[in-house]
């Protein structure tokens, strides 16, 4: 082999190689430095939305380095928003409460998750006055994040509860530049309660591990 090809030779395998490891090593950097928030929608701390997201995020947990901040929104003061328009001629919301301190989480999240209980055919009011505030926001500080929505409901599908809250979701996530990568729901018909449905367990951890 004549020097010129054996430089050719070397500098293609070398590209090659440099190819390979930045698509290995810059996912699992990724997956390393990857931010997940999660807001439980749910009045209830312990009830069944809040298992089912336990589930999704020991999913998470056990498949990446991600870092793992989970806010319950029942804990938070969250004031609804008063349409005063304040944030439009002014920076940021001047309603003082808990949104200051999770308005910083929701811009440095790569992943947000939204899980809500079906109450009267849509989302908790906890969830509901939390994208109420996101108003306040600018599309560019949150734009291009990936979202995962959890729903609890009584009946089983067709359910027109946890449709209407999907397209809610579908047309907040066009608006805003989200991808809406996974909508999962678990029905507890006959008060069967999340912790005893082992298929839903499964799945959900399943699609946790899969972020």
């Amino acid at each position: 082999m004549t020097p010129t090809l054996l430089t050719g030779y070397l500098h293609y395998h070398a590209s090659l190689w440099y190819k390979i490891y930045k698509v290995i090593f810059g996912n699992i950097i990724r997956e390393v430095n990857m931010k997940v928030a999660a807001f439980l929608g749910s009045p209830r701390k312990n009830g069944n939305t809040a298992r089912l997201l336990k589930e999704f995020l020991k999913g998470v947990s056990e498949k990446s380095g991600a870092t793992i901040n989970q806010v319950y929104l029942q804990e938070n003061r969250i004031l609804g928003c008063t349409g005063c328009g304040y944030c439009k001629t002014s920076t940021g919301c001047k309603l003082e409460d808990d949104m200051q301190n999770i308005y910083p989480i929701l811009k440095e999240a790569d992943v947000l998750v939204f899980a809500t209980p079906i109450y009267w055919w849509s989302m908790s009011s906890q969830l509901k006055a939390l994208i109420d505030r996101f108003y306040a926001l600018e599309i560019s500080e949150i734009k291009g994040k990936k979202i995962y929505l959890l729903m609890t409901y009584g009946d089983p599908l067709p359910n027109s509860g946890p449709e209407l809250v999907e397209r809610t979701f579908r047309d907040i996530c066009e608006y805003i530049e989200w991808e809406l990568v996974k909508v999962y729901g678990a029905c507890t018909d006959n008060y069967m309660p999340v912790e005893q449905n082992a298929e839903a367990l499964k799945e959900v951890y399943e699609i946790g591990r899969s972020i």
